[in-house]
């Protein structure tokens, strides 16, 4: 999430909750076979699920699926699921890793380094990284994209995804921008900043060298360039990346930019168009261009409660993590005068945005800080975002899901819960939510030879509900069960006994 404000922050009054959740180690069945008998199977493919069926498993790959009266060789492992229903383990195809949710995590926003030094917070993150990401696999993420962070952290995934517990990585570099973030440089740039449509195309070929599967484009008008001046800037490089095979994500909130990206070349829109309706136009090009629609609805809305002081932080995540977030807000709101000036200001003015018959009392000066406000959050922003999703789905435009976790007050892991109830209060069906977050995000990474669907040949790596998920409860229900790559890496606390 990019903000042109510098300042931003959070406090949570909610109390932690146990979850009734345990975590036990993965047993490990990647190697062998498995018989996972009386499952409703949710494929993704068909419309239908498939009822009372047997899902065979073999050396951690799909092998078929068959009835559930049919015969098991005794080679196989048998798991009854009694009735349990799976569908492919969830993508979230919008993550941050680099970054951690608290008020420490985005120094350019919030400037809480009087707290906390911005090296102590990426300290804190990369340790505790491993606990996080097993956060994911207990609500049934199986797989994350990474959209933008240092390049040096790269290594770290890929040592990462030796434990079974963590979800298949794919990610991209530095995200390619107009306007350099110091305040976020520690392993290294977080954005790399360019000037001419040469040091973009540098900046992309020193990232072909690496292990990535995105190039990121910040498309905003950040250094004053029009849309057009952009696709010059950017479209050579974005060439390059494509003939390398990398997926071209962009970050355009305005519609004229998210235009623009489109005919220079991107393949997914990773917040959606946020400050305009989508038209005809937009809808005719990037049907054209086989572009993807991924919003990110609940980050923006973060931030805006961040200032507000009016944060509920959900109670999924593991007591580290969810305590760290929790109390750093805490400590933030406690002391304001360890905070940066822009904080102060934007947590006093916010209000206004809301309730502009009261700015007649305020100054010229302070009435302009709340027109600047607004435009940043105001409620038609969540008015465009929803009804753009709509426009969107019922064009029939490809839609991927994405959360955005890592931004101040967007926790990893359980915000993919707070995103699909954000997706239901759109007008999104449960059916095409759960299509977004598997097989559309497979097929928006090209990764759907490996996952997005249960189908045989591929990873087997999915999540099982005691009752049917894809109902209006989605956003409330939670695995009992999480398989990735074959391994059973979550199991609830009931089932374990």
């Amino acid at each position: 999430m990019n903000l042109q404000i510098t300042a931003l922050v959070l406090c949570c009054s909610a109390t932690l909750s146990t979850t009734g959740f345990a975590q036990v180690a993965p047993t490990n069945y990647a190697e062998g076979q498995v018989a996972y008998t009386h499952a409703n199977i949710i494929t993704m493919q068909t419309q239908e699920p498939i009822k009372d069926a047997t899902l065979l498993v073999k050396n951690g790959k799909i092998e078929a699926i068959v009835p559930s009266n049919t015969s098991i060789e005794k080679d196989y492992a048998t798991i009854d699921l009694n009735g349990g229903w799976v569908m492919p383990g969830f993508i979230d195809g919008h993550v941050h890793l680099n970054q951690s949710g608290s008020a420490y995590t985005r120094p350019d926003i919030i400037d809480a380094t009087n707290i906390v030094k911005y090296a102590q917070e990426q300290d804190w993150l990369k340790h505790h990284l491993p606990t996080i990401l097993s956060d994911y696999t207990q609500l049934g993420v199986t797989t994350v994209v990474d959209l933008g962070g240092p390049s040096a952290w790269l290594d770290d995934y890929a040592q990462l995804m030796e434990a079974p517990a963590t979800p298949a990585i794919y990610a991209a570099a530095e995200l390619i921008n107009t306007a350099p973030v110091p305040a976020l440089d520690n392993a290294g740039p977080v954005f790399a900043a360019i000037s001419t449509a040469k040091e973009a195309l540098q900046a992309v070929e020193a990232q072909l060298a690496l292990p990535t599967k995105v190039v990121k484009f910040v498309w905003t008008g950040e250094a004053g360039l029009s849309p057009e001046a952009l696709i010059e800037l950017y479209q050579p490089a974005i060439k390059a990346a494509k003939a390398q095979q990398r997926i071209i994500a962009v970050h355009a909130e305005q519609l004229s930019y998210a235009k623009a990206a489109i005919i220079a070349g991107a393949n997914i829109l990773v917040h959606g168009v946020m400050t305009d309706i989508i038209d005809d136009e937009f809808i005719t090009l990037a049907k054209q261009h086989s572009v993807v629609y991924m919003p990110t609805l609940t980050a923006h809305q973060h931030y805006k409660d961040v200032f507000l002081k009016q944060v509920v932080l959900p109670l999924d995540n593991t007591d580290t993590y969810f305590n760290y977030v929790s109390s750093s807000f805490d400590y933030l709101y406690a002391h304001p005068e360890l905070s940066g000036q822009m904080f102060n200001i934007m947590t006093k003015y916010m209000p206004y945005v809301d309730t502009p018959s009261k700015t007649a009392d305020l100054s010229k000066q302070e009435q302009a800080i709340v027109g600047q406000l607004s435009q940043l959050f105001s409620p038609t922003i969540t008015h465009y975002q929803q009804q753009n999703l709509k426009l969107a789905a019922n064009a029939g435009l490809k839609l991927a899901f994405g959360t955005d976790a890592g931004n101040a007050a967007t926790l990893h892991a359980s915000a993919i819960y707070e995103e699909i109830q954000a997706w239901l209060a759109a007008g999104m069906s449960p059916q095409q939510v759960a299509q977004a977050m598997t097989i559309g995000n497979a097929v928006a990474y090209n990764i759907d030879e490996e996952t997005g669907t249960i189908s045989s040949g591929k990873n087997a790596s999915f999540v099982v509900f005691n009752t049917n998920p894809l109902t209006p409860e989605l956003p409330s229900l939670r695995p009992n069960r999480v398989i990735k790559a074959g391994h059973q890496v979550f199991i609830n606390a009931e089932e374990a006994q």
